[in-house]
């Protein structure tokens, strides 16, 4: 057995049961406030010197080798999802209605357990190691915080690395892509204001659920016949709401829903045509829509140099990569630290063969995670951090 891996078995008993007990105290966005204690308090024996945060929730340490090395951030998220948990495990959520459904326990407790196994091995440190442990990932906020806080800090960072949890992809596995990982993103909201009245007679009316309906039958068709195919666009109306009675045609229908691409000049056509249509549709109609964006996230394209250190900083025995075929539409808030860092993002499986709930989709109340994934993505970020070939 590897020093390495000994280091890793030494630690992971111990690194489990903080992945049991996070999952058993999950906590929202922005108020992740156990959650960081514990993660302080189980690093507070190492050399990472630890910085004090504008917000009570967040961790950024950093374990500095050598001032002329590179420094690597290492990013993991901590928030949970407002989901009541359907697990059954011995170790299922204890805050009623909130559940570590997309794996940022997973996430945590493997750069937890990395900062106990590379303290252990600082000596042959072939980098500056800054550990990001981000709040609010879910709501896509955290990641523009805690990039704002290194700044402030004064925190340096050349290279940022991070996983994510995937239950279509095997326990013992890593999964990357060079360039497109996951798509951008932002959310619309609208909301169609026009004369109502008695629904025996719409001719007296401007009837905003046929306007809406109109714009978003329209909105369907942007991405077949007005975007360039090559740059795929998904724009997806998540939400309508319109009305109290049968017999009412109401004077205001709202909806809402999400506009997802890999490419960012995609996502402003599909902005601009959208604007267009309804100022036409509405100056036509005598009616009225206000319509407001939220929550925009860029697109996650992974550096290809930064892919392939990652890949082959070990031998074949010490990590399992496989290359993925395809992106996800979905979207990752890491894509704000890439805008001014070279980063990569990496799929860690956590599909088990003999557990159906391991393969169920991310966010759902069901979802079970491997714990051996633990192990293989804290072995592959020592090879790196490392470089073990």
């Amino acid at each position: 057995m590897a020093v390495k891996e000994e280091v890793i078995d030494d630690h992971l008993e111990h690194i489990i049961n903080f992945r049991r007990r996070l999952h058993k105290e999950p906590e929202l966005s922005f108020k992740e406030y156990e959650t960081t204690k514990l993660v302080q308090n189980g690093l507070e024996d190492t050399k990472i010197k630890f910085y004090e945060l504008s917000e009570k929730t967040g961790v950024i340490g950093i374990l500095e080798k050598d001032p002329k090395f590179e420094y690597v951030g290492v990013r993991a998220d901590m928030d949970a999802l407002p989901l009541t948990e359907r697990t059954g495990l011995d170790y299922k959520s204890e805050n009623e209605g909130v559940m570590h459904a997309c794996g940022h326990d997973v996430h945590t407790s493997i750069m937890y357990g990395f900062a106990k196994v590379i303290n252990d091995m600082y000596d042959d440190l072939k980098y500056n190691i800054v550990f990001i442990f981000q709040p609010a990932e879910e709501t896509l906020e955290g990641a523009k915080y805690m990039k704002e806080e290194l700044e402030r800090l004064e925190v340096p960072v050349d290279k940022i690395v991070m996983y994510h949890t995937w239950p279509k992809l095997n326990e013992g596995l890593i999964g990357y892509r060079k360039e497109q990982f996951c798509a951008g993103s932002t959310g619309f909201n609208a909301k169609v204001t026009a004369k109502g009245g008695h629904a025996a007679h719409p001719d007296t009316t401007a009837d905003p659920i046929y306007l809406a309906s109109n714009i978003i039958q329209f909105i369907q068709g942007i991405a077949s016949r007005f975007n360039n195919p090559s740059t795929p666009v998904v724009i997806t109306v998540g939400q309508i709401h319109a009305g109290e009675a049968n017999n009412v045609i109401p004077d205001e229908c709202s909806f809402g829903g999400t506009i997802r691409s890999f490419s960012e000049d995609s996502i402003k056509l599909a902005k601009e045509m959208i604007e267009n249509y309804i100022g036409g549709l509405t100056g036509m109609s005598d009616a009225d829509c206000k319509l407001e964006y939220t929550n925009y996230c860029p697109p996650v394209i992974n550096n290809p140099e930064l892919v392939d250190a990652f890949v082959n900083a070990g031998d074949d025995h010490d990590s399992k990569f496989h290359e993925l075929k395809e992106p996800s539409m979905g979207s990752e808030d890491f894509a704000f630290y890439m805008q001014d860092y070279v980063g990569a993002a990496f799929r860690i499986g956590t599909r088990m063969e003999d557990i159906e709930e391991s393969g169920y989709s991310l966010h759902s109340p069901e979802i079970i995670f491997s714990e051996k994934s633990i192990k293989t993505g804290i072995e592959a970020l020592v090879n790196f951090a490392t470089r073990a070939r």
